[in-house]
């Protein structure tokens, strides 16, 4: 199951920036795929049976899925991330769809700092794919 896994984050990069975010428990993936679809992801450490979850979504859902893991998911492992703004971000980008995501995707890559201390659970660019195949 982890090379299901690897293969997805070795083309993660292959249909624009995904957004991995990584914590002591699990890795959560949302990956532009063909087309207004988007793979999310999800790998559990210490799930033996399942690990890897995985399905293809449309982008509406897939943001609302992707938020909802930023903000209920995430917020355990990083306390002072500042999910209001974010989403304040996304509502005044004036984007929709797969628009909306690649920009809150950007956002959050480009200007962690603006939203938490933190920035050891966010996966930046193409170079740092290792980090996540490593905790496979």
């Amino acid at each position: 199951m982890s090379e299901d896994f690897k293969v997805i984050v070795d083309s993660s990069y292959d249909n624009g920036t995904p957004l991995w975010i990584y914590t002591s428990d699990y890795i959560y993936g949302i990956v532009p795929t063909t087309g207004d679809k988007w793979l999310e992801v999800s790998y559990t450490f210490e799930d033996p049976d399942e690990p890897l979850m995985k399905g293809e979504k449309g982008a509406d859902f897939a943001y609302q899925l992707m938020m909802e893991e930023i903000s209920k998911g995430v917020t355990f492992y990083i306390e002072d991330l500042k999910v209001p703004l974010l989403k304040q971000f996304a509502e005044s980008s004036g984007k929709t769809g797969s628009d909306l995501i690649a920009a809150v995707i950007e956002e959050l890559i480009k200007n962690t700092s603006n939203y938490t201390t933190n920035t050891d659970f966010l996966i930046k660019n193409k170079a740092e794919l290792s980090k996540l195949k490593e905790k496979v």
